[in-house]
């Protein structure tokens, strides 16, 4: 029988010094204590340390020095050359389970590195596809896999009794992306068209002529929030120009910017997909911020890890896939990535996302009326320790081509107050990474 130690002992780690495995462990261990409240403390003497990281001692830890070596100095990143039959990484006997390099693998999404623009792993906006994905291989991308290898890793490796009644409960990041204000007259007049709702036709002129358009809903959204106590945050186009991959940014102006963006606590920076430095598009917004998410969820990693981490943004909430919910990175809360060049964390926090409207809409095919049913399944799958961040784009807030739609995300906010679950904008997690 195991003699589990109490996770409210202080233990000390000693990680020998200018390895190819001290800076990730390092890293990955902290974080683990952030999800785990293991309660670690780094030592620089090995005789004053309870667990100790140093391959030239039989008392150590094991260490898989062969995958730091594969994925630092050969820079093997595909996943295929680590997992085989589940997304586990073994020791070199072939036959122990290494939940630490696991961990450190998924959670920095190396498996997304090295991927040129027009490779077969990404899709024609150039974005990495879910399907290009160990997640979709091995069907595992609404589990939050991370928490569960520090967790056995916790019990084995460290004789820890992670008690999941302890964790914290789980909060949500609400959040739009506001792509179009203007675009009600000609989309949803065309869903009127096709209905033959000639009635609907005439109120999309009225609208516009009075320049009024449905879209343009930015204090009706705030509304909804303020009915259910709840704090979200709006993410702007900074152009309207046709960026790369011919996608279309903003269709509002800089006065319109300004005027819907005033009505707002809580703004950031919808990075465009024009090949344009952060902080130039940051200069032309009405208002300041540090927060960011590319819109169309187009970016690359790491090379757009660089540039959010040499801008002045502090935290970048785009790490989702555009087709599935889930875990992009196999980890349910906020962290700051690892470099490989500097042999650190970046800067700035990522907040991954989980659920987005058009996921549902487009891409899963969820039926209209089971939308609010399989979002709410997933709070209920990751009531501790997630930080569970849904998009919800101004447009699925009207009611003709999005009908519906309204309905669905009221009855998430209605779980969401009743299950007392907190919400928290970037401001709020920005302060409490200081």
């Amino acid at each position: 029988m195991i003699n589990f130690i109490k996770t409210n002992t202080l233990l000390s780690i000693y990680i020998l010094k200018e390895e190819i495995y001290s800076q990730p462990i390092h890293y990955l261990l902290k974080i683990m204590d952030n999800c785990l409240s293991v309660g670690l403390s780094f030592v620089e003497i090995k005789e004053n340390a309870n667990f100790i990281f140093d391959h030239t001692d039989k008392n150590s830890v094991q260490i898989n020095i062969e995958f730091f070596r594969s994925l630092i100095i050969e820079k093997n990143y595909n996943y295929n050359h680590y997992f085989r039959q589940k997304p586990i990484i073994y020791f070199k006997d072939g036959q122990k389970e290494d939940w630490l390099s696991s961990a450190f693998y998924i959670i920095n999404c190396f498996q997304e590195y090295q991927k040129e623009e027009n490779c077969l792993e990404n899709d024609i906006y150039g974005r990495f596809k879910y399907e290009s994905s160990f997640q979709y291989c091995f069907n595992c991308i609404e589990e939050n896999l991370v928490q569960q290898y520090f967790i056995l890793f916790c019990r084995r490796d460290l004789n820890l009794q992670i008690k999941e009644t302890n964790f914290l409960k789980s909060r949500v990041f609400l959040s739009h992306d506001i792509d179009s204000v203007n675009g009600s007259f000609l989309q949803d007049g065309l869903w009127a068209i096709k209905k033959g709702r000639l009635d609907i036709v005439l109120k999309l002129i009225f609208n516009e002529i009075f320049s009024n358009p449905d879209w343009k809903n930015i204090d009706f959204i705030n509304r909804i929030h303020n009915e259910y106590n709840l704090k979200s945050t709006f993410f702007w186009l900074a152009s309207n120009k046709i960026g790369k991959n011919q996608i279309k940014n903003g269709d509002y102006n800089f006065s319109e910017l300004s005027q819907l963006s005033s009505l707002t606590k809580s703004n950031g920076l919808h990075k465009s997909s024009l090949e344009m430095d952060i902080d130039e598009e940051i200069k032309t917004l009405p208002f300041k911020t540090n927060f960011n998410r590319y819109h169309f969820l187009k970016f690359g990693i790491p090379e757009d890890w660089h540039n959010i981490n040499n801008s002045s943004v502090l935290l970048d909430a785009s790490l989702g896939f555009a087709e599935r919910i889930g875990f992009r990175n196999g980890f349910g809360l906020p962290f700051k990535p690892y470099n490989l060049i500097s042999e650190s964390s970046y800067d700035f926090i990522e907040v991954p996302l989980n659920i987005m409207d058009g996921t549902l809409q487009k891409y899963m095919n969820i039926p209209m009326e089971n939308t609010s049913e399989n979002v709410i399944n997933f709070f209920e799958k990751n009531k501790t320790n997630t930080l569970i961040s849904i998009l919800w784009h101004n447009t699925f807030f009207t009611n003709y081509k999005y009908k519906g739609y309204l309905n669905e995300y009221k009855k998430i906010l209605n779980y969401i107050l009743e299950s007392k679950v907190v919400s928290v904008t970037p401001e709020d997690l920005i302060e409490e990474f200081k």
